[in-house]
């Protein structure tokens, strides 16, 4: 089980007691209109899963929401586990909900008209009560439509997008109101049932049903006095799953539907990544299409900023001190691990690799690397059917040509200067020290 996992692996890094595991229970399935029970043999009633909008009734009843505000803690980030870039923008939505006193600041992107992702929405009732929450896309049109906007859910000439932003289902609470709202709910989530009929009369299910709730409509039960807000990040912060195997995104690829797999979620990464070097000033090569076993993607540079060196976009720019005198071409490899890092004029064409242990230091004062690099070699037939399923899902095999590394460890602190190494004596790595160091928030994660 999950535990077993956690400490099989050390718990990924964390404290055993930073994880709390909750389980949740099953609800009985419904097998037409009518809502008779679904059996599992002829003496047992089958059940589903009730939704993850159960996480508020299980952190309340637990008593874990209050035991974290107990602790001191202020601020809880929910996210769903199939999305890859959370972590590129929760700090910044953490500064957004402080600043503002937002109870409830959901994460969200622009939004093409039609696609299918929850829109972020400002409902005004008749007697004048409103409310911001998340509509799904399904029931967007015919609520724009009932409510008087006869064109429906369209793109905006001026953005190209809705005017609805896409909810990706980050949410940032302020955990004192959070537990507040929680005595008086006690976590109940309005429910609601998605079934799928066999036919025109609507009264026979294709296969058993359930009632459910979802985490983002906890926004439907706060108080007034309790502000629920929205920030919204650019496409390359925001939504690519990991959820559908290779096949099956191959046959989204053909219908022009985003694939949601393996190799589009990894290719976001490396992207996000390069765009943050982008807005910082740097000279970084577009990504260009690609294909992977019939996976359609955006192929460019393979960049990764470990969050020991950039955990968020300010702590990014005090480490890049000239960000225009950086150049990554269309073919390099990128990897930048390390807190106490600083580059100051890099040209990449190839693949170069930064390591510093926690106790070193390094300035990359002038840095010029040309070699084979990395390359993503897409595998034939034969190799997709006996590779592990680590590569499988992902349709190529990265081969590591060749590799400029540089590797500081711990007491060490060094300047780099082209391909000459001076020791980087106390007073300055010390200097470096306090420039770049981050201070660690008390943020709780969820994943949901």
């Amino acid at each position: 089980g999950i535990q077993q996992l956690l400490d099989a692996n050390a718990h990924f890094g964390l404290e055993p007691s930073q994880v709390t595991l909750l389980k949740q229970e099953k609800v009985a399935a419904l097998v037409d209109s009518d809502a008779r029970i679904a059996l599992k043999g002829n003496f047992e009633v089958a059940t589903k899963p009730h939704g993850h909008g159960d996480i508020h009734f299980l952190l309340h009843s637990s008593g874990t929401a209050q035991r974290w505000l107990a602790e001191g803690c202020k601020w809880l980030f929910f996210f769903q586990d199939t999305n890859t870039l959370y972590f590129a923008h929760f700090l910044a939505t953490l500064g957004v909900t402080a600043a503002r006193d937002i109870a409830v600041n959901m994460v969200s992107v622009p939004r093409r008209a039609k696609e299918a992702i929850g829109a972020v929405c400002k409902l005004t009732h008749s007697d004048g009560r409103k409310m911001v929450c998340n509509v799904e896309y399904n029931q967007l049109e015919p609520l724009l439509l009932s409510s008087g906007h006869t064109a429906g859910d369209v793109n905006e000439e001026s953005t190209g997008f809705s005017p609805y932003p896409g909810s990706i289902n980050g949410l940032m609470f302020d955990l004192t109101k959070y537990v507040a709202t929680l005595a008086t709910t006690g976590g109940q989530i309005d429910e609601f049932i998605n079934p799928k009929f066999t036919d025109a009369s609507r009264s026979a299910f294709k296969s058993p049903t359930r009632l459910e709730c979802m985490m983002q409509d906890y926004v439907k039960t706060v108080p007034p006095a309790h502000k629920v807000a929205w920030t919204r990040y650019p496409l390359e912060f925001g939504y690519f799953p990991c959820k559908n195997d290779i096949v099956s995104g191959a046959k989204l690829s053909a219908q022009g539907i985003p694939p949601g797999c393996a190799s589009t979620s990894e290719m976001a990464v490396y992207h996000l990544h390069a765009t943050q070097l982008r807005l910082l000033g740097a000279t970084v090569a577009a990504p260009v299409a690609a294909s992977y076993r019939g996976v359609q993607l955006e192929r460019g540079p393979a960049v990764v900023l470990d969050p020991s060196f950039a955990p968020c976009f300010s702590l990014l720019k005090a480490k890049l001190q000239k960000p225009q005198h950086i150049s990554v071409s269309a073919r390099s490899t990128l990897l930048v691990k390390g807190e106490l890092v600083a580059i100051q004029k890099l040209e990449l064409d190839g693949a170069l690799q930064i390591m510093v242990e926690q106790g070193g230091s390094l300035v990359v004062k002038e840095l010029s690397v040309s070699n084979q690099g990395w390359e993503f070699v897409e595998l034939n037939d034969a190799e997709q059917a006996g590779a592990e399923e680590i590569v499988a899902i992902r349709g190529y095999r990265l081969v590591k040509h060749e590799t400029r590394t540089v590797h500081v460890r711990k007491g060490e602190h060094l300047i780099l200067d082209n391909n000459k190494v001076r020791h980087n004596y106390a007073p300055a790595a010390y200097h470096l020290g306090q420039l770049l160091r981050r201070r660690r928030g008390d943020v709780l994660l969820a994943a949901v």
